[in-house]
C-alpha cells in the first residue's frame, strides 16, 4: 500500500510515498519555485538511491507541478511505481482547519469549500494547499485524496485555554481563538508515548517542545491536546526562526506610532524580521550556534532568551498539568543539539525533572531517553515524522469510508 504525501506552499510542493506494509519512504522531493522562470525539481528514490538535484522544469502552475511529479514517480529509471493505480490515496497536509475540522477527512468537493472559506484565517497556507489538492484532481483524478489538518489535533482544549480576554465579540464574528499548530506533529509523538510508555494513550500526560524555524509546546492531558503556545496564528509563543513568540501588545501599537507603520508593515516585522533574525541577523539555528561559540554576544543572549522561554512554558504546563509522564524535545533545533535540550531543562531538579548528561549526548538525532534514572519525568528525544503521520491519517480515513 503505497500513500503519496503532499505538503504544499503558494510556490513550491513537497512530496514523499511511503510504503505502508513497512512504513519506508521509497520517494521523496520538492518542486520549487512554481510559477517562476526557475522553477526546478529536486527527487530521489530512496530504493536505487538514482536522484536529480534542482533540474530547471517550466512549471507555471500546481497542476503542472503535480504532473512533472507524478511523471518523475512512473519513470522508468527514477521511478518507485508502474502506473497511478499503485497509488492507493493521496494525503494532504492543510494547515488550517478551522473549529470545522477535528480529524482528517476526505476531500469531496463539500470539504473543498469548506477549507476555502477557512482561508482567511491562514491566507498564506490554506490557498496553497487547496491548489495542490485541485492539482491532483485535474491531473489523477481516480485518485481520493485525504486532508490531514494542523490545526485537527488542538481541537479538545477546553475553551478556557482557547478563548482571548478581548472582548467575546471577536470571537463570535471573526472567530478569534487559540487554534494550535504542528499538531501533525504532536500526534506522531503520541503514538511514540504509547509505545515507550507502555500506557494507554488515553492515560498519558506529556509535555512536547517542537522546535524548528517554527516553534511550539503542547500540553498533552489524557492523551489530548490540552494547550499550547502558538495561537490565532503561528506567531504566539515561543521565540523561532523569524517570529517574535509571545510580546506586550503594546509594543505593536508604540512601533507603529512611532515609524508610522502599516499593519502589513509591522505583520512582516514580527512574523519575518523578529525571532533569531531580530536578535542577531542569523535565522538558521546552527548558524547562530556557531556564532554563539564564537563568542558572538546577541547570538548568546538570543540562545539564553529562547531556551528560557521554552523553559518558562514548560513550568506553565507542568502546573497545568500537576502529573507529568513525559517531557519530549523534538523538530531540528532540539533533535540535533543536545546543548539546547541542557540550556532548556537545567535547573529543574525539584520539580522532579533531571537529565543524565551522558544519554542527552548519545541521544542527538535519533529517538531515546534522556533522563537520570531518579528523574521522576521521563525524557525523551523523538525525532518527529509528520509525513508518516499523514500517510497513517490518510489509510483510517479510506478504511472508515
Amino acid at each position: 500500500m503505497k500513500i503519496l504525501v503532499i505538503n504544499c506552499g503558494s510556490s513550491t510542493v513537497k512530496f514523499q510515498v511511503i510504503d505502508m506494509d513497512n512504513e519506508n519512504v521509497i520517494a521523496k522531493g520538492r518542486c520549487d519555485k512554481i510559477g517562476y522562470e526557475d522553477s526546478n525539481l529536486i527527487y530521489k528514490n530512496i530504493e536505487n538511491g538514482k536522484s536529480i538535484d534542482e533540474v530547471l522544469i517550466p512549471m507555471p502552475d500546481h497542476s503542472e507541478a503535480m504532473k512533472v511529479l507524478l511523471e518523475k514517480l512512473m519513470d522508468s529509471e527514477l521511478g518507485v511505481i508502474k502506473d497511478l493505480s499503485e497509488i492507493y490515496a493521496v494525503g494532504h497536509r492543510i494547515v488550517h482547519g478551522g473549529e470545522k475540522f477535528s480529524s482528517s477527512v476526505l476531500l469531496t468537493d463539500e470539504v473543498l469549500k469548506e477549507v476555502k472559506e477557512l482561508s482567511p484565517l491562514a491566507p498564506l497556507h490554506n490557498p496553497g494547499c487547496i491548489m495542490g489538492v485541485e492539482a491532483i484532481i485535474k491531473i489523477a483524478p481516480s485518485l481520493k485524496n485525504v486532508g490531514v489538518f494542523d490545526t485537527a489535533f488542538h481541537q479538545t482544549i477546553p475553551d478556557f485555554n482557547y478563548i482571548y480576554p478581548i472582548p467575546y465579540r471577536y470571537y463570535e464574528e471573526y472567530k478569534i481563538r487559540r487554534y494550535g499548530f504542528h499538531g501533525t506533529s504532536y500526534m506522531y509523538i503520541l503514538d511514540r508515548l504509547v509505545e515507550l510508555l507502555q500506557k494507554k494513550k488515553e492515560d498519558i500526560n506529556a509535555i512536547v517542545c517542537h522546535l524548528g524555524g517554527g516553534a511550539s509546546v503542547c500540553a498533552i492531558k489524557n492523551g489530548k491536546s490540552y494547550d499550547t503556545s502558538m495561537g490565532f496564528t503561528p506567531l504566539e509563543g515561543l521565540v523561532m526562526e523569524s517570529r517574535c513568540g509571545d510580546i506586550d501588545p503594546a509594543i505593536v501599537i508604540k512601533i507603529m506610532k512611532e515609524e508610522s507603520l502599516t499593519a502589513d508593515e509591522v505583520d512582516k516585522i514580527l512574523n519575518k524580521n523578529s525571532g533569531r533574525i531580530g536578535l542577531t541577523g542569523i535565522g538558521d539555528f546552527r548558524l547562530m550556534k556557531d556564532a554563539a561559540n564564537a563568542g558572538n554576544e546577541r547570538a548568546i543572549l538570543a540562545r539564553k532568551i529562547q531556551s528560557n522561554k521554552t523553559k518558562k512554558y514548560i513550568g506553565s504546563y507542568m502546573a497545568e498539568l500537576n502529573r507529568v509522564d513525559a517531557i519530549v524535545f523534538t523538530g531540528g533545533v532540539l533533535e540535533n543539539n543536545a546543548d539546547e535540550i541542557e540550556m532548556t531543562i537545567s535547573d529543574m531538579e525539584h520539580l522532579g525533572v533531571k537529565l543524565d548528561k551522558e544519554r542527552n549526548e548519545k541521544g542527538s538525532r535519533k529517538e531515546s531517553l534522556v533522563s537520570s534514572d531518579d528523574s521522576k519525568v521521563k525524557l525523551f528525544v523523538i525525532p518527529t515524522n509528520e509525513e508518516l503521520q499523514i500517510a497513517k491519517q490518510t489509510v483510517e480515513v479510506l478504511e472508515k469510508c
